[in-house]
C-alpha cells in the first residue's frame, strides 16, 4: 500500500463546494464532496494525503482550505465523542452481564427455570457490549484515521 494519496476535485464554474448552511467565516464542505472525499481514503492507513481543486472558478485557496479543515474536524470530534460513548455503554453492558451471571450462578441449584432466563439475559448482555466494542467501533475508528488524514492533508488549488 503506498504511503502517498493525490484526490484531484475538479470543480466548473456552476459547482458550488460549499454548504448552504453555514455562514461566511464557518464555511463547510457539502455533503455531497464530503463524501466524495471520504470514499477516495479506502482504508483511512494513507500518511500523506494531498487535495487539489480544479477548474475555472473563483473560489480561493483559503476558503476552500478553511472549509475543508471545518468540515473534517467537526466530523472527527463527532466520530471521537460516539467511540467514547460506544467504549463505556460496553463497559457497562459487559459489567452487568457479568452480575446477572453472579446472579445466575446463586440461583442455579435451587430455581432452575430462573436461572435460565438469567442465562440467557447474561449472554445477551456480554454479547452486544462484545458487538459494539468489536464491531461498531471498528468503522468508528476507520472513519476517525480517515478524518485524520484529511485534517493533515495538503490541500491547494490549481488552475
Amino acid at each position: 500500500m503506498r504511503d502517498e494519496l493525490s484526490i484531484n476535485i475538479y470543480l466548473d464554474e456552476t459547482d458550488t463546494p460549499f454548504s448552504r448552511y453555514y455562514s461566511l467565516e464557518d464555511v463547510h464542505l457539502s455533503s455531497d464532496l464530503e463524501d466524495f472525499i471520504l470514499a477516495k481514503l479506502h482504508s483511512g492507513r494513507r500518511k500523506e494525503v494531498e487535495i487539489f481543486y480544479l477548474g475555472q472558478n473563483d473560489f480561493d485557496e483559503k476558503s476552500l482550505q478553511a472549509a475543508t479543515f471545518n468540515t473534517f474536524s467537526d466530523i472527527l470530534n463527532e466520530e471521537e465523542y460516539t467511540y467514547a460513548r460506544n467504549v463505556k455503554k460496553s463497559i457497562v453492558l459487559f459489567v452487568l452481564g457479568i452480575i446477572v451471571g453472579v446472579i445466575f450462578l446463586k440461583y442455579s441449584t435451587t430455581h432452575a427455570y430462573i436461572a435460565g432466563v438469567l442465562s440467557i439475559v447474561c449472554w445477551v448482555f456480554i454479547w452486544a457490549g462484545t458487538e459494539v466494542y468489536f464491531f461498531d467501533n471498528q468503522q468508528i475508528k476507520q472513519k476517525i484515521r480517515k478524518c485524520r488524514n484529511i485534517l493533515n492533508a495538503n490541500v491547494c488549488k490549481n488552475e
